[in-house]
């Protein structure tokens, strides 16, 4: 195949420019932006998911951290005291296992109002942070419940 040359009017010959370097660096930058964003997204926005025995496990590495703690609500346990008309304080605390209480862990909710499902035996899920003396504080409308006697199976029919 011939090589093709252009010439300008002055006679100087002008050759094909490359492209290949442009498409290089674009593509390392575009490589570069991706990365990052994955490596942004992963560190800053994850929330572990425990349970009181997993917690307890590890709770050296997870004091302070974000996290969502799931278990069933001791009734004896449940304490709610309006301050006034809008502080109050919610402490419960919550076992693996309901029939066998291993280790439990001890929630504080702030200014959250009494929910009508928190009861003995009801499963929890809180949303928040440990302190250094393993109180679990949970995050404003971080407390779900799921009341177990309100989601029983009807008896059959005929």
């Amino acid at each position: 195949m011939a090589q093709t040359t252009w010439t300008t009017e002055q006679g100087e010959s002008l050759k094909p420019r490359s492209n290949r370097m442009q498409y290089v660096v674009g593509g390392v930058l575009i490589l570069a932006a991706l990365a990052f964003l994955i490596a942004n997204a992963m560190s800053g926005n994850t929330q572990l998911y425990k349970t009181v025995d997993e917690f307890y496990a590890e709770q050296s590495r997870l004091v302070g951290r974000d996290l969502r703690v799931s278990g069933y609500v001791l009734g004896d346990s449940i304490q709610f005291v309006q301050i006034d008309a809008t502080t109050s304080r919610l402490e419960f605390d919550i076992v693996d296992n309901i029939n066998n209480p291993g280790r439990r862990l001890h929630i504080v909710a702030e200014n959250e109002p009494m929910p009508d499902l928190l009861q003995h035996e009801a499963q929890a899920l809180v949303e928040g942070s440990a302190d250094a003396n393993g109180v679990f504080h949970a995050n404003a409308g971080g407390l779900f419940l799921k009341c177990p006697t309100r989601y029983e199976e009807a008896a059959p029919t005929g």
